[in-house]
């Protein structure tokens, strides 16, 4: 799954325009909307009635509240089940874009919240092939329209630095680089152009929407361990200057001979709430690897490279990836 739709705009939930308007484009269907079992997700709420004026983040050390600022989210599969919420933070719907004369900005409620463990997941090899699941977001008492989800046992995302969760960023990124991804070396120094992996080296990517993990986790209290995901995850590299993406469906399916690897591991972040982490191992570089140019170096929009390794990692319901830097010569 791309990393665009971590950040999920579920505007048509409460309307506030009666006259249509476009929120999204592209080549497939936006809904049903994929969910996985508990995953941290945003969710992205028009609230033209919202007081709220100010971020409100559940207390640190406790479990996550059901409410919070007024706002809560239900899973409806079968019965209620209700999202534990992170955060409620609101921001413009302009987002640092200047409006036309007579234009107004909007206030939205982006609801980060991590989503029931307990969800029914697709399951071909059991039968289960239809599941309805909705998702709903209730604002001081009202609440709104049903929204069709899909339920799967994973949902990676690999995490950037313009993730809400992690900038809380309420204006738009420079859109001539890509943003960071959250890879890290053993010292917990983010890898870049400037800092750049080294062959053979460990790193440390981290990810939401992993799914469970084995023993189990509760819905919105902190991993007690680094407990595994029980979904076996298939990783994926790719040495081609600024390379997007792929899907590595693991030894069973299709790919290069023997399989794909699996990272060293893949499991929950102790301490985190809904948080994983992603173990590998940076493989040997092709000759004459070109190295990444830094980004502070060199004028907007120019083509350079950026990354020269993807890193990626899937199964055969969602896969993500980042491109990495790796030190030329290495």
């Amino acid at each position: 799954m791309r990393r665009f739709l971590f950040l999920i705009s579920i505007s048509s939930i409460i309307p506030v325009f009666s006259q249509p308007s476009i929120s999204g484009a592209g080549y497939s269907s936006p809904v049903p909307l994929r969910v996985a079992p508990g995953q941290v997700i945003t969710l992205f709420v028009q609230a033209p009635d919202s007081q709220l004026t100010d971020p409100v983040s559940a207390p640190e050390g406790l479990p996550l509240p059901a409410m919070l600022a007024g706002v809560s989210v239900d899973y409806l599969q079968g019965a209620d089940h209700p999202a534990a919420i992170k955060e409620v933070r609101p921001i413009s719907s302009c987002l640092g874009i200047p409006q036309p004369a007579g234009g107004t900005c909007t206030t939205i409620l982006a609801v980060t919240a991590q989503l029931p463990f307990e969800m029914l997941t697709l399951c071909p090899l059991c039968g289960r092939l239809d599941i309805p699941a909705f998702l709903s977001v209730s604002v001081d008492g009202v609440a709104s329209a049903l929204q069709s989800v899909q339920p799967l046992s994973d949902q990676a995302h690999i995490l950037t630095t313009c993730d809400v969760i992690v900038a809380h960023s309420t204006s738009r990124p420079n859109s001539a680089f890509p943003c960071p991804p959250m890879v890290k070396h053993a010292d917990g120094a983010l890898v870049s152009a400037a800092n750049p992996a080294a062959v053979g080296e460990q790193l440390a990517a981290y990810a939401l929407g992993l799914g469970q993990t084995d023993p189990p986790l509760a819905d919105g209290q902190p991993a007690a361990d680094a407990f595994p995901t029980q979904t076996v995850f298939a990783i994926d590299f790719n040495y081609r200057p600024n390379a997007l993406a792929t899907q590595p469906l693991g030894p069973s399916f299709i790919g290069p001979p023997g399989g794909y690897p699996t990272p060293l591991f893949t499991g929950a972040v102790a301490g985190f709430v809904g948080l994983y982490e992603i173990d590998f191992v940076v493989p040997p570089a092709p000759d004459g690897l070109i190295g990444c140019v830094d980004r502070a170096a060199v004028t907007p929009y120019s083509v350079i490279v950026q990354s020269n390794l993807t890193v990626s990692i899937g199964s055969p319901f969602s896969f993500d990836g980042v491109g990495i830097c790796v030190a030329a010569g290495g």
